[in-house]
């Protein structure tokens, strides 16, 4: 089974990139701006999971208050699963949206850390490696061996200062300008946390990378700024909020995307609330009056049809 998936992988994912970065950096000459170029197809590729992604995060921060009505309305476990799905259904996402283009990612980033492990590797496996990989095309076969040296570092090695802080530092930029104000402390407590762990995690991971993962991950990261920026409709950038001096969002205009996503979600369940009230006595405390038990012998009227019905030969013998 593990067999297959390797193949699988191997067949749809890695060796197609690799020859796709083969190529990139023979017609720029660089396997540095081969990067910059494989990481823009990416992106472009990826881009309708994406923005999926950032209209599922919003519109979950968009129904947050009414998640929380939910929660505190209703303490049956599967009845409050239920309306939460209601909720979902009528805002039309699907929670595990918020996480489909990370998990498209992750296994890009595998794929390309054998990418720049094999073609721009400085071992003589390496190249051996990665002509097995490469398609029977003359012209990707001959630009090996590629010209790894791009600014300061060598992309086959890993850069163990000024790389893992640029991946820091752009993933705390693109996490400030993906997430909204927190609603209350303890979210709060945690988005703060958040936001200083992913960095210093993925900078880490970075010191024992290859460059060329490490620079695609920093170029990955400007794009999705941008592509947060433009999905807002741009704005003012509130760069005090950017280092944590007021917690106001990083892009103002984030809050009116909200505002009318809110907005634009319907309240049946307010509807159904004043339907019930309308219905519901005046008064909480009063109890609804019984109705008044009929005379046993019926009413006046049939009473007095009856009696007439009864006697009224006999009275109109008498006259």
């Amino acid at each position: 089974m593990l067999d297959i998936i390797g193949w699988v992988f191997a067949t749809f994912l890695i060796n197609p990139l690799t020859n796709l970065y083969v190529l990139l950096s023979a017609l720029t000459g660089n396997a540095g701006f081969g990067v910059i170029l494989l990481t823009i197809f990416i992106r472009v590729v990826t881009l309708p999971t994406t923005l999926k992604q950032m209209h599922t995060t919003r519109m979950m921060a968009a129904i947050n208050p009414r998640m929380q009505e939910i929660q505190k309305r209703y303490k049956d476990p599967k009845r409050r699963s239920e309306e939460q799905m209601k909720l979902y259904k009528e805002a039309g996402i699907n929670p595990l949206g918020c996480f489909s283009g990370m998990l498209l990612q992750f296994p890009i980033l595998i794929a390309l850390y054998r990418v720049f492990s094999l073609a721009v590797g400085e071992s003589p496996e390496s190249l051996i490696k990665v002509h097995g990989r490469l398609y029977d095309i003359d012209y990707l076969r001959s630009a090996l061996p590629l010209n790894s040296d791009f600014l300061w570092l060598h992309l086959g090695r890993p850069d163990s200062i000024i790389l893992p802080v640029l991946v820091a530092a752009t993933t705390y930029v693109l996490q400030k300008v993906t997430t909204l104000p927190a609603q209350t402390e303890q979210q709060r407590a945690q988005a703060g946390m958040m936001n200083l762990m992913m960095p210093l995690i993925f900078g880490w991971i970075t010191i024992n990378l290859p460059s060329g993962l490490g620079l695609y991950y920093v170029l990955s990261n400007i794009i999705g700024v941008v592509l947060q920026y433009a999905y807002v409709g741009g704005g003012q950038f509130n760069w005090r909020g950017l280092v944590g001096l007021n917690q106001e969002p990083v892009l103002p205009r984030a809050l009116e995307v909200r505002q009318r996503q809110m907005a634009s979600l319907s309240r049946p369940s307010d509807d159904q609330d004043e339907e019930e009230d309308d219905a519901a006595p005046a008064s909480r405390n009063e109890k609804p009056r019984p109705p008044k038990p009929a005379p046993a012998g019926g009413s006046a009227a049939s009473r007095r049809r009856r009696r007439y019905g009864n006697d009224g030969g006999q009275r109109r013998s008498r006259r």
